[in-house]
């Protein structure tokens, strides 16, 4: 199933490799992965085949968004404390899981509530490096 580059919207599909094969590897990770995004300029992501979002698209865009100034808040901490790893907030529904992608860019994945976030973190950051590095 190719993913969606929503800056070109929603509804137009795109075959970028680099971008469909990672977020392929990602999904294979683990089961319990429902959504895989990046955001680097553009926004790309995949919904796993049968899962439905609980957001619309211009609120998942907007989310997004709002995920890359909330990541650019701990780079700036980070100058103190270390540079940000991941972030995670635990939902009613999901888990939501921040990771950089590179200076400037984030990966978004949301779980379902049972799944082990240090292997799967560890696992993504992984296929990144695989995929970006």
């Amino acid at each position: 199933m190719p993913f969606e580059n929503w800056a070109m919207g929603m509804s137009e599909l795109v075959n970028h490799i680099d971008y469909g094969n990672f977020f392929d590897k990602v999904m294979e990770l683990d089961p319990n992965i429902r959504f895989v995004a990046t955001y680097d300029g553009q926004f790309n992501a995949k919904f796993r085949e049968g899962v439905e979002g609980y957001f619309k698209d211009e609120e998942i865009k907007s989310s997004l968004s709002k995920a890359q100034k909330r990541w650019d808040s701990r780079k700036q901490m980070g100058l103190k404390i270390g540079d940000p790893k991941y972030a995670m907030a635990q939902y009613g529904k999901v888990n939501r899981i921040t990771i950089p992608l590179d200076n400037d860019g984030i990966i978004l994945v949301t779980t379902e509530i049972d799944v082990d976030i240090n292997k799967l973190v560890t696992e993504i950051i992984d296929a990144r490096n695989e995929f970006f590095n």
